[in-house]
């Protein structure tokens, strides 16, 4: 039995991996799906003070405190620069580490020194009386293909997040790493993914959107479980 922890992405929560989690319990695995703090279910948390490390230490913190070991990692989209700052922190308890479609970062960098073109693009995300705040962004436009996702359960993200550096990061190589690679639609992360095989990383490519999680749920789910049984393998 496997243990996976599953970090979501930006404006969304836990409950973003519904169609993944199942699957991954299914096969008899072990999966926490944490909000981070200030959203999803834990909204009402939101600060000012609220960014990248904050989320950094909830799922680090999470690790230590349910004495989890020979995780897989899991980080969608803006998760990558969380599981990346969690793994150097408790690097002994991560057993590999997956991307799917997401930042892939180096100590000190943060979210918008990847995507500089996401700096200026979110500044008309700001509420007007939280300035601090990003409202979601329009997942029906900037994703096509979603169906029936609920936008309604989508919350506004403190900016830090995405404008704070991130302290400490994960060595290349240290950790078993796979990255997964959407290639459909706008190639958003594809500087991510050539950075993961500069790395030395296992990249994967799907003709699939940003979305992968919600659109591609056993597609996903296959790669994690791939994952969890190299992991699996390589402890004998």
């Amino acid at each position: 039995m496997a243990t996976f922890v599953l970090v979501h992405g930006s404006w969304t929560g836990g409950w973003n991996w519904e169609l993944v989690r199942p699957r991954l319990e299914a096969a008899g695995h072990r999966v926490y799906a944490p909000s981070l703090t200030g959203l999803g279910d834990r909204h009402h948390l939101a600060t000012e003070g609220v960014g990248l490390n904050t989320h950094v230490d909830d799922i680090s913190l999470l690790l230590e405190w349910e004495r989890l070991e020979d995780v897989v990692l899991v980080g969608h989209s803006y998760g990558g620069m969380v599981i990346t700052g969690a793994a150097a922190l408790v690097p002994d308890r991560v057993g590999h580490l997956v991307y799917v479609d997401a930042f892939l970062p180096r100590a000190g960098e943060s979210a918008w020194d990847l995507l500089p073109w996401q700096r200026a693009a979110f500044q008309e995300l700001r509420l007007e009386q939280q300035p601090w705040l990003l409202r979601p962004a329009d997942f029906g436009a900037v994703f096509p293909g979603l169906g029936d996702f609920d936008t309604t359960r989508l919350t506004p993200m403190p900016v830090r997040t995405h404008e704070e550096p991130l302290v400490a990061a994960a060595e290349p190589g240290g950790i078993a790493s796979t990255y997964v690679h959407c290639t459909a639609a706008a190639d958003a992360f594809g500087e991510m993914a050539r950075r993961a095989e500069a790395d030395g990383m296992t990249v994967s490519e799907t003709d699939a959107g940003h979305m992968v999680i919600s659109t591609h749920p056993a597609e996903v789910a296959g790669v994690l479980l791939n994952a969890a049984a190299h992991m699996d393998k390589a402890r004998r």
